[in-house]
């Protein structure tokens, strides 16, 4: 089978077969919880699956009796709750600074009212606390909670995305934001969100590393490394021509 050549067309067509392969509980809840933690949910929730995610997150809330305590807790205790995350002891160390950092400079925990600075701003205001929050956090916060257009790309994302021929094998992390910018132009605002699940969900359930699990991957006709993997072929490459609006 020839592989899409329009990119645009492609993330269509690999979201639609993928709706129908994962049974997702409905939309993605956008702003379902505060903005600080929707932040320390995204650290939770890179590079790994939204089931995962969820469950590490509820021990955490129900293991600590607060933010603060968890801002006054080791690195070693709060990563033993996260366990069985992968680096957990890395994004243990990344919600501490996080909580940390925003209590030094507001005496609380709480960012909700960037929301009222206007998108642009407020995504600035959030990368300001770099090393705890990256990209990927505040493209999730953007898209989650402030209600904005964004993608975030994890590395598992992008590896789907890379074998998928939409973006390029080499990435500079100077360039992620324009990288980003560039998979927005080609994903709707509405369908942003489950985009960003089921990206997450491939890559964990057949997108894997070292190698990815190509035969039994749904879309392993219509991605160049699926094609290659499972003929030995080079893909046969197709542009589609956009639909148009009747």
């Amino acid at each position: 089978m020839p592989v899409i050549t329009n990119k645009q067309q492609l993330l269509q067509h690999v979201q639609n077969v993928l709706r129908k392969k994962f049974a997702l509980p409905g939309e993605p809840a956008v702003a379902s919880r505060p903005l600080l933690e929707e932040l320390i949910y995204a650290i939770c929730r890179e590079n790994t699956t939204p089931a995962e995610a969820t469950a590490a997150y509820e021990r955490l809330v129900k293991s600590f009796f607060d933010w603060n305590e968890i801002r006054v807790s080791t690195v070693t205790e709060v990563a033993e709750v996260l366990q069985p995350l992968p680096q957990a002891g890395v994004r243990a160390r990344r919600i501490i600074g996080l909580l940390q950092k925003v209590f030094e400079e507001r005496y609380s925990f709480s960012l909700d009212d960037l929301q009222k600075k206007g998108l642009k701003q407020a995504a600035k205001q959030l990368s300001r606390y770099k090393d705890d929050v990256n990209d990927f956090t505040v493209a999730w916060a953007v898209q989650r909670f402030l209600n904005g257009h964004a993608i975030p790309l994890d590395e598992a994302a992008l590896r789907v995305l890379q074998r998928l021929g939409v973006i390029e094998e080499n990435i500079d992390p100077e360039r992620l934001e324009a990288i980003r910018g560039s998979v927005e132009h080609m994903v709707t605002k509405a369908r942003a969100a489950e985009f960003t699940e089921l990206i997450s969900l491939l890559a964990h359930e057949w997108c894997t590393v070292p190698a990815p699990q190509c035969p039994q991957c749904p879309l392993r006709g219509d991605c160049p490394t699926g094609v290659h993997t499972t003929t030995g072929r080079k893909p046969e490459v197709r542009a589609r021509k956009p639909r148009t609006e009747k």
